[in-house]
């Protein structure tokens, strides 16, 4: 059975972008989003639809970056060429049926 993909819309996207900073930037928010996705997209307010498997977390890139460039990026504004806009860019549309999420 196919699972259905969920994209996120321009400001989900970078609600989605705070998320993965401090995902990034605190163990304990990674920890809670690998246990319950759900909630934690939730607190970041992000309503994500039961029986669409949520986005996974993107590894943090090496090097610097800052919230603002990561939320251009997730918004689908151009940014700078970093592994920031790299990751940011593809982390929220690259999941696919199936990979996983919950």
């Amino acid at each position: 059975m196919a699972e259905s993909i969920y994209v996120l819309g321009d400001e989900d996207r970078r609600k989605f972008a705070r998320l993965m900073a401090a995902a990034w930037a605190d163990q304990d928010v990674k920890d809670r989003y690998g246990r319950d996705p759900r909630a934690v997209l939730s607190e970041y307010g992000i309503a994500y639809p039961e029986g669409v498997a949520t986005p996974p977390l993107p590894d943090r890139p090496a090097g610097d970056f800052d919230v603002e460039e990561l939320e251009a990026a997730a918004g689908g504004t151009l940014g700078s060429a970093s592994s920031v806009s790299s990751v940011a860019g593809t982390a929220l549309t690259a999941w696919t049926v199936g990979s996983g999420g919950s």
